[in-house]
């Protein structure tokens, strides 16, 4: 019988099939959800069915697997439409039939309508089960009487309910400590199944530490934790505040928050927001949201296709397991705002961004995955720059002028990928930190690209 000798090189390619094996047999046993908050008082397309099934599937295209449904005002008869538009979601699920769940974010201040909503909803096929348990969650809501007024009344029901609420630390701060994620733990231990931390207000950096210190505290407690990821933020109608933006570098915000993720491995992952266009951080890839919510003011007018296409390519690698994005294909992606800093509004009644926190400049970011060394060739205004990129995950700044933008990757003297984008403005009427965002992908043959439109 041959004896059996294995090289170095062997010995790591065997252990890293072991670890991956684990890895796939682990993420089986307790999968790694993704979701995203969905703010039912907007409908990216419109509330109605077919818009509710469109969401849907933009989400499942990217690796979604469902909407925390923030409803905000369930029981207030002047706004019925949040009633009306959580029946239409449900509905749109179910007759697409594709698997997709749903569960509450409760913003109810009213014990008895709480229970109620969540009852109207545990029976329904798309509903959020975890243990043979309905996943409820809340933004906030620490003060409400959750034993006595809402899971003992819903226990009558037959209804048993797996708690992962976002509930603010004491004293409230957006960034929250470790200390403030065992003080929550602590505090509500009697009722927690779980934690979620709703991070947005703060730049990726410290959402990544926010999610990591929450991470520890709540697995040293042995409940599960939902980490949340931020696509961007801007306070637009935060008027009293400054209207604070927050810098997130484009694509390298995106990168960085999911690099933690896929870190430190959190059981589950709350996008923040799908569609919360008021503080522009949403996900959704509808190219122009006022045109479906009329009461929308302007500037909302820019995708953010590019910002929830490359979080699609991390989802995949948090989902599975796995540490490193295959590079099968080339790919561009763009994020920059659309005028400078320096200009003033024209409509003096539209106050100015006086709270920029982070390293704003006029920037154009672009986050590239490329299969071999390539060219890219940034077009700004009158400006145009050329970089030499290897292969891999690249992140490339580039100042901006005003004028056409467009974004070309050539290889060999070949051009692989090109997006334009929209143009960046010498005068504005409104000021606008909302970012534009698109994407191309360079498929084999290298003729075939799909462009992300602006």
């Amino acid at each position: 019988m041959e004896s059996l000798i294995l090289g170095k090189s062997s010995i790591r390619a065997l252990s890293g099939l072991i670890l991956t094996l684990i890895s796939t047999a682990a993420n089986a046993a307790n999968p790694h959800y993704v979701f995203a908050h969905y703010m039912v008082c907007f409908a990216s397309y419109g509330a109605t069915l077919q818009g509710y099934e469109q969401d849907i599937r933009d989400a499942q295209a990217a690796g979604i697997d469902g909407f925390a449904l923030d409803e905000g005002a369930y029981d207030d008869p002047t706004q019925p439409y949040y009633n009306n538009n959580i029946a239409l979601m449900y509905n749109a699920a179910e007759q697409l039939n594709t698997g997709f769940k749903l569960f509450f974010s409760v913003e109810l201040t009213n014990t008895a309508s709480i229970v109620d909503m969540i009852s109207t909803y545990a029976g329904r096929t798309n509903t959020l089960r975890y243990q043979n348990k309905v996943v409820v969650s809340t933004f906030g809501q620490n003060s409400l009487n959750w034993s006595e007024g809402v899971f003992a009344p819903l226990e009558k029901k037959g209804i048993s309910v797996f708690f992962v609420p976002h509930f603010w630390p004491n004293p409230v701060q957006e960034l929250p400590t470790y200390q403030d994620g065992v003080g929550i733990l602590q505090t509500y231990s009697n009722i927690l199944n779980g934690l979620f931390w709703f991070g947005a207000a703060g730049l990726p950096s410290q959402l990544v530490d926010c999610n990591s210190n929450y991470n520890l505290a709540v697995h040293q407690n042995h409940k599960l934790f939902m980490a949340s990821v931020s696509p961007h933020y801007w306070g637009w109608g935060q008027y009293t505040i400054g209207r604070r933006y927050f810098e997130f570098d484009g694509g390298e915000g995106t990168v960085t928050q999911w690099q933690g993720i896929i870190a430190s491995q959190p059981d589950w992952v709350e996008i923040t927001t799908w569609n919360d266009f008021n503080e522009s951080t949403y996900i959704s890839p509808v190219i122009n949201p006022s045109q479906y919510e009329p009461q929308l003011a302007t500037p909302f007018r820019y995708s953010h296709n590019g910002f929830l296409e490359l979080s699609k390519q991390y989802i995949s690698l948090y989902k599975t397991g796995q540490q490193q994005i295959s590079l099968t294909n080339d790919a561009l992606f763009y994020f920059y705002r659309t005028h400078s800093t320096n200009l003033v509004a024209s409509d003096t009644n539209d106050p100015p961004v006086t709270w920029l926190i982070g390293d704003v400049a006029d920037v154009i970011y672009n986050t590239l995955f490329l299969t071999a060394p390539a060219q890219l060739v940034v077009v700004s205004g009158t400006n145009s720059v050329t970089n030499s990129l290897a292969a891999g995950v690249q992140q490339v700044r580039t100042p901006f002028s005003a004028g056409a933008q467009s974004f070309t990757l050539i290889r060999n003297g070949v051009t692989v990928l090109y997006a334009p984008g929209p143009p960046i403005l010498s005068q504005i009427v409104n000021y606008d930190y909302f970012p534009a965002s698109g994407f191309a992908y360079g498929l084999l043959p290298p003729t075939d690209v799909r462009i992300g439109n602006p």
